[in-house]
């Protein structure tokens, strides 16, 4: 199973978003969405989730349209980690998590639902903090409880819309590891969000790279980083390296204070490959 966008796109009002994406994310392994902010980004990952719904296209799941699903059927088989979420109310951490096992519960949770709510707790190392308040979380903490309750969910396909954003270096490590290891081994097709070009080079299989509301290269991050590419859509000047077969380092090029950064206005427009 993957999951397939079509000719997607999306407007809010008058603002056209997306403009005819298509994307295959595979089972197996983590897909990146990169690109400037205002790219679309993160407005794709909502319509993914179904928290927005696109002008026209399709986004399916063997061949079954996720915004014709029934609700609880889509929950199923779709986790979404939005970059924030306000509690409503004072949950613990384990309540929190075990809210990722709603869509497959009836009147109250079995022991299955607790073992599985338990084995994510442990994961992603927060057991010591299952019965505090999710209010006194740090904003860190509180983002690998959100990973914790959408891996609870068992989803077929998950969406994390800059899941590292608030982790310090070790947690943004470990929780790209983890995520990446449960894609493999629950062949779950994963959507990232993310700033982070080595990490996404790292830790996902594949990458997409969107500019102005299009895909401008998709495929694995050593065939698709390209300097020139990279270095026209963020406007920056910047350095792609192969130190190792499939490994790819990406960095800004060094600048003297006095060096000129070309005006956004100047750059030619990038056209995606055929």
């Amino acid at each position: 199973m993957s999951l397939r966008i079509r000719d997607l796109h999306v407007s809010y009002g008058e603002r056209r978003v997306l403009l005819g994406v298509d994307l295959d994310v595979p089972d197996g392994e983590l897909t990146a969405v990169l690109g400037p902010n205002g790219s679309g980004k993160s407005t794709l990952a909502k319509v993914v989730a179904r928290i927005a719904r696109p002008s026209s296209g399709a986004v399916t799941v063997d061949g079954r349209d996720l915004h014709r699903l029934p609700r609880r059927e889509h929950a199923s088989l779709v986790a979404y980690v939005p970059q924030v979420s306000a509690t409503p109310f004072d949950l613990t951490v384990r309540d929190m998590v075990m809210l990722g096992r709603t869509p497959h519960i009836g009147m109250r949770p079995r022991a299955q639902d607790h073992q599985i709510v338990e084995r994510e707790l442990e994961r992603l190392r927060l057991r010591d903090l299952a019965a505090r308040p999710m209010a006194e979380l740090s904003g860190g903490q509180a983002q690998r409880v959100l990973v914790a309750r959408a891996l609870a969910q068992e989803p077929r396909v998950l969406i994390l819309d800059e899941p590292t954003s608030a982790l310090d270096l070790r947690y943004q490590v470990e929780t790209l590891e983890v995520v990446r290891q449960v894609a493999a081994d629950k062949s779950v097709a994963v959507l990232v969000v993310i700033h982070d070009l080595n990490h996404a080079a790292w830790f996902c299989g594949h990458s997409a790279l969107l500019h102005e509301g299009r895909v401008l290269r998709a495929g694995r991050p050593a065939e698709t980083f390209d300097a020139a590419t990279l270095s026209q859509v963020y406007g920056l000047e910047i350095d792609v390296t192969h130190p190792a077969p499939g490994v790819v380092e990406v960095r800004p090029r060094s600048m003297s204070p006095s060096a000129a950064r070309p005006a956004a206005a100047d750059l030619e427009p990038v056209r995606a490959s055929a």
